[in-house]
């Protein structure tokens, strides 16, 4: 009887190897952590009240107009305040007696945290060129802005139909704060996770990623920093820019009537517990964490608009 012949384990060709599966892993892991890293860098930059005041009163400023296009004007107004004009009241006859309140603006609503948070996707993606990226950025961002116009459009027909089955009745514009908690918490990032999916299916992503050779250099550390020279315009446009917040900033800190007086309130208020000085305290927080928040990102910008980083493979990344 001849020996039996034993049978040898050989790994199939189409399977991956455990070495590629810790790879991939690596690369999940540091994408996840870029993105929380840049979440929390956000809300720290976004952290003082009306951190986007001017594009706050910019979408207010929409909004009331479009809205009175469309239901009328005599059923918005703006709220007087002290702060930026970003408050709006709704009028309707069967609000009469129902308790709601006029609707702000806030930074929250604005659509900026969202348009960042795609935007970092978008470019963290490995294998895409640098003008898709920009197009999918630009895209994406005009259709977050839009969207985000639209839910407050929304708002006051969702008002008026929960109002007008219980006119006067406290609580019955209640459909139209779902409506938009729903949106903040959830149906934002469905756009986003939908939009970014369908960006990287359009544009050939998948065969791009298995085209472009060991996806591990796309996270390496850069291998050269050198000086942008000569600089193109566009820089030195950004760089004029980001000059004028910065000096906005300083002069903010160290001549602006307003926030000195604001300053000696708050600190006149140091060890005091009551509701008036937490509020000045708050307010002095407000506008010195705007004043350097401001200056801290003009001086990131400028960096990183003159210098110039050089990756070991940047083939695909430099693709116009």
């Amino acid at each position: 009887m001849g020996e039996a012949v034993r049978p040898t384990m050989e790994r199939p060709a189409g399977d991956v190897s455990l070495a590629e599966i810790a790879g991939r892993l690596k690369i999940i892991v540091a994408v996840v952590g870029l993105l929380v890293i840049a979440e929390l860098a956000y809300r720290w930059l976004t952290h003082p009240d009306d951190s986007f005041a001017l594009y706050q009163e910019l979408l207010t400023w929409a909004w009331y107009h479009m809205h009175g296009l469309i239901f009328g004007p005599e059923t918005v107004s703006y709220v007087a305040n002290d702060g930026p004009n970003t408050i709006l009241e709704f009028y309707h006859p069967s609000f009469e007696g129902s308790a709601m309140n006029p609707l702000e603006v806030t930074d929250e609503c604005v659509g900026l945290h969202e348009i960042a948070f795609v935007s970092f996707m978008i470019w963290m993606t490995p294998g895409i060129s640098r003008a898709l990226k920009k197009k999918g950025i630009l895209t994406m961002a005009g259709v977050l802005i839009t969207l985000n116009l639209a839910r407050l459009l929304v708002l006051y027909p969702l008002a008026v139909n929960g109002c007008v089955e219980a006119p006067g009745q406290y609580g019955c514009w209640a459909p139209m704060w779902e409506f938009h908690e729903f949106m903040l918490d959830i149906g934002f990032m469905l756009v986003i996770l939908i939009g970014w999916t369908g960006w990287f299916l359009s544009v050939g992503g998948p065969k791009k990623m298995e085209e472009m050779g060991d996806i591990n250099l796309r996270f390496a550390l850069p291998t050269k920093i050198s000086q942008r020279s000569p600089l193109p315009q566009s820089l030195i446009a950004v760089l004029l820019v980001t000059a004028i917040f910065a000096s906005s900033a300083a002069y903010t800190l160290s001549f602006d009537d307003n926030a000195e007086k604001e300053r000696l309130e708050a600190e006149g208020c140091e060890g005091i517990i009551l509701a008036l000085c937490a509020e000045e305290v708050r307010d002095w927080d407000n506008i010195s964490g705007r004043a350097w928040r401001t200056m801290l990102v003009s001086a990131i910008v400028a960096a990183f608009s003159l210098t110039k980083l050089e990756w070991g493979n940047n083939s695909t990344e430099e693709e116009e």
